[in-house]
């Protein structure tokens, strides 16, 4: 028989738990360990995500992880190295921060002391701010660290806190946009050959077609046509949700997606998490 090998990212599973344990404390039961690196395995992929929003808004001039693989060892008992150092392009100058990133679907972020208090000795020692980027669902929101406030035991930072106190726009170029009624893509195709005909009932088929492209472009919402769209418009038009429009003649096919009506107002940053995910 064949034996069958399970590659494992040791650097990762072993971040993943120590992570845990920093947040709960080594005196955490098993059960709770173990949803809570299954928690931090999901929410990884955060980083890159907002990796990939920072950039894409236009005010980060760099950003890049860290490396949690610290030394020595005993630093680890008083220092926690953040997510992201990014730096920002500003009015006064560069301002370079430092970045813990989480995601959690719960009205309420809550950390220990100990791992507060590790994250910001970290941070004076570099002599850097620090913040923190709350993914919550499919809102990102960047808050100072002061923003925490004690509670009986732990430190916790509201959803209210948050959005009051959010950085999105004024230090990463974040904003608010409406996409207008009708705005749509559309192409027409013209049919070159049927491919195959299916029985949907008694006097209904579907045609199946091999069809060429003749046309592709889009219209604003009064109709005027473009062949192409100002640039970064498009994730912007896919997190609107167009709808599809078919329209079925002798020669072709006209396919349209178009903005449907009453669209509020959305934050950028959330259509390039649509097209990320």
């Amino acid at each position: 028989f064949k034996e069958q090998m399970t590659t494992v990212n040791l650097d990762s599973s072993a971040r993943l738990i120590y992570e845990a344990i920093q947040q709960l404390g080594w005196s955490a039961d098993p059960a709770s360990l173990t949803e809570r690196v299954k928690r931090l395995d999901i929410g990884l992929p955060a980083e890159d995500e907002f990796i990939f929003i920072l950039s894409w808004l236009g005010k980060c001039s760099l950003v890049h992880k860290l490396d949690q693989g610290q030394f020595p060892p005993d630093s680890k008992k008083y220092l926690q190295v953040p997510d992201l150092l990014a730096s920002f392009e500003t009015k006064s100058g560069p301002k370079v921060v430092l970045i813990e990133v989480k995601a959690t679907n719960r009205k309420k972020l809550v950390w220990k002391p100990d791992y507060l208090k590790k994250l910001k000795n970290y941070a004076s020692r570099l002599g850097l701010p620090l913040l923190v980027a709350w993914k919550f669902y499919g809102l990102w929101l960047l808050v100072e660290i002061g923003c925490f406030t004690l509670a009986k035991i732990n430190f916790h930072l509201s959803l209210e806190t948050a959005m009051k106190n959010n950085l999105m726009s004024c230090l990463v170029g974040d904003f608010l946009y409406v996409m207008k009624e009708n705005v749509g893509l559309h192409f027409v195709l013209r049919k070159e050959r049927l491919v195959e005909t299916y029985e949907t009932g008694i006097n209904s088929h579907e045609e199946k077609w091999l069809t060429r492209m003749e046309k592709a472009f889009f219209t604003n919402s009064v109709g005027l046509k473009s062949s192409k769209l100002p640039a970064g418009l498009w994730p912007l038009f896919i997190s609107a949700k167009p709808e599809s429009q078919d329209r079925v003649e002798k020669d072709h096919i006209f396919q349209s997606f178009i903005i449907p009506e009453n669209q509020g107002m959305k934050y950028a940053h959330v259509a390039l998490s649509v097209l990320v995910n």
